[in-house]
């Protein structure tokens, strides 16, 4: 084609798509919204109509004529994180089947940022908003929330309101781990994230309640907070290490804290599994690859993801429907 040729060619509209495929125009629209049921074979041929004419949805103007934008806004901690990239991918799946796309942030656990993706949300009109929310992030969302606005918390529980929440119980998967590592040791130590968060007082409430099945000493020290990064854990790590009676196993909160923590062993020439024996509440294909390899709390991310895509979904069909509650089961994964 030349290019005289493709600047003179008029843009398709739903008309023409109609007028190809022999059907209305609002079968047209039942089509390309899956707003209605169409036969598959109407539906076949309105979607060779679409692709013969190269034609192409104005979104702004079905956004003005239905009053979504059948985006979906997303903010999580830290895309390098593998546990939140699977959740992601869960959630993108789903949203994807119903022509939704998504717009994703991160908010490195900062509350100041947490509130410019909000506002940055609304700006761009995003028909809900999925979140790990950020410590003493809270208050922006409860005023969405009792607004009505379609939000739903990922990972972590609001602790001041009621709202759509998916998570996994961390209470289980921390009683799983001490349970597995209260076999070989007496001294266990955690490392977690932001204690105001729930993913990491329900950590801590799991620890205590299965050192104490075991009778095992539950000191305060023996829990460090992080903030879920590689050198919080390996400053936790070092705080351990220095304790009179230094935990001779480690259960880290997530991935990156965990590798933190195996990187002050290693500087410590502390041998492991050998003098101190490592655990995390992640999993990653990259855990294989250590030796000797790590084990871990399974957290279904993926399923987490996906769970909540579908409540977000269902809340912006119905804003009135009752809050819902889902909490997912964690597995412990030995290697």
């Amino acid at each position: 084609m030349r290019v005289s040729e493709h600047y003179n060619r008029t843009v398709a509209t739903i008309y023409d798509v109609a007028k190809r495929a022999r059907v209305s125009t609002y079968t047209v629209s039942a089509v390309l919204n899956r707003s209605a049921y169409v036969s598959p074979e109407l539906t076949e041929r309105v979607q060779r109509a679409v692709q013969e004419l190269d034609y192409s949805i104005n979104e702004v103007a079905r956004s003005l004529q239905t009053r979504r934008t059948r985006t979906v806004g997303m903010l999580i901690p830290d895309i390098a994180g593998p546990f939140y990239s699977k959740v992601v991918r869960g959630v993108e799946d789903s949203l994807k089947r119903d022509g939704y796309s998504l717009i994703l942030g991160n908010t490195y656990n900062e509350a100041s940022e947490q509130s410019r993706y909000l506002n940055l949300f609304r700006a761009k009109q995003a028909d809900a908003i999925l979140l790990f929310v950020a410590p003493d992030g809270e208050k922006d969302v409860k005023r969405l929330v009792e607004a009505r606005k379609p939000v739903v918390f990922v990972g972590r529980s609001p602790s001041s309101f009621e709202a759509d929440t998916v998570t996994a119980d961390n209470v289980l998967g921390t009683r799983l781990a001490v349970r597995h590592l209260a076999a070989r040791h007496k001294r266990i130590g955690l490392v977690t994230g932001h204690l105001s968060l729930s993913t990491s007082s329900d950590r801590v409430q799991g620890w205590r309640a299965e050192l104490k099945t075991h009778k095992l000493p539950a000191p305060k020290d023996y829990v460090v907070e992080g903030d879920w990064t590689t050198e919080s854990g390996y400053q936790a790590a070092f705080r351990l290490l220095e304790l009179p009676n230094p935990p001779t196993a480690i259960f880290a909160a997530n991935f990156l804290m965990m590798a933190g923590v195996l990187r002050a062993l290693k500087q410590k020439n502390v041998q492991v599994p050998a003098q101190v024996e490592v655990m995390s509440s992640d999993d990653s294909e990259l855990l294989d690859c250590f030796d000797p390899p790590i084990s871990t709390i399974l957290q279904p991310s993926y399923e987490m993801g996906r769970r909540a895509a579908i409540l977000c979904l269902e809340r912006i069909k119905n804003p009135s429907r009752p809050f819902e509650r889902i909490t997912l089961m964690p597995e412990l994964h030995l290697r």
